[in-house]
């Protein structure tokens, strides 16, 4: 701890007594020890903050990477239509008859639909994954316990 030794502590020890005197040493050592306090706090609380930003950072990619991927596959299941439906299949006049459709045939969600159905899912999900664990919960297996 900066080279100092135990003769030096006891030196600096009996100088501060000498110039503080008795009576106002303890109260030094208690200012000294909540400053300590203070510090390794809020050390702590930076520490926290850092790492939440990394998570969230973490989630923004994810989302980011989930929303990419999500029109990659919208702009896919655009694309088959044109290709099944376009100029190629209407050259071709001896093609069978298409089967004829039920009256009411199920509706099928729309792109748009399912894009938001996605959406919300994930954000419930991300929700669920932040949340903090109600107070008097036992902490997950991979989180030490805090103050133990």
């Amino acid at each position: 701890m900066f080279g100092i030794g135990m003769p030096e502590l006891i030196l600096i020890a009996i100088v501060a007594l000498i110039v503080l005197g008795p009576n106002r040493l303890p109260d030094l050592a208690k200012s000294l020890g909540r400053a300590v306090r203070e510090f390794r706090k809020a050390t702590a609380e930076m520490k926290e903050s850092f790492r939440l930003d990394g998570e969230l950072n973490e989630a923004k990619k994810v989302m980011e990477e989930f929303h990419t991927e999500v029109n990659q596959a919208i702009r896919r299941e655009a694309l088959k239509p044109e290709e099944a439906g376009g100029p190629a299949s209407a050259a071709t006049p001896e093609a069978p008859p298409a089967p004829p459709q039920p009256a009411n045939p199920p509706e099928e969600p729309s792109s748009e639909q399912k894009l938001e159905e996605l959406k919300k899912a994930f954000e419930a999900w991300s929700a669920a994954k932040t949340e903090p664990p109600p107070p008097g919960a036992a902490p997950p297996a991979n989180e030490p316990r805090r103050g133990a």
